[in-house]
């Protein structure tokens, strides 16, 4: 049976991109989501923070590289998955993320501009 963990909210801060040893292309991306309810005449509302990452090198390439940035608006579809490792001390460690099947911007990117020596040349 599988599973699709869905999500919309703000990014965080803006995404981490690098390489594995390996060559292949990751991003790591951290996701706000704020929830409201009402506790007795009060509104409140709570933050959550979701861990996403992808190695879809056109998703990097494309989206998230070129649009992404601090504060965005997000939707994601994907699915949860939980790693383990051992620290420098030899204590076990878990952490759980979002692996990105879609990303859709939520925002219109901002158009691109012609630089000012594009605009010389011409």
């Amino acid at each position: 049976m599988s599973q699709e963990f869905i999500l919309s909210g703000r990014l965080a801060r803006d995404p981490d991109i690098r390489s594995t040893l390996a060559g292949t292309p990751v991003a790591n991306l951290r996701v706000l989501q704020t929830r409201g309810y009402r506790k007795g005449e009060d509104w409140v509302e709570e933050v959550e923070g979701f861990d996403l990452v992808t190695f879809n090198e056109k998703l990097i390439t494309r989206v998230i590289q070129p649009f992404c940035s601090k504060g965005k608006r997000l939707r994601i579809r994907g699915r949860l998955q939980t790693r383990s490792w051992e620290d420098q001390n030899k204590v076990t460690r878990y952490s759980t993320e979002v692996v990105i099947d879609d990303l859709r911007l939520l925002e219109r990117p901002a158009p691109m501009t012609r630089s000012s020596t594009d605009q010389d040349a011409a």
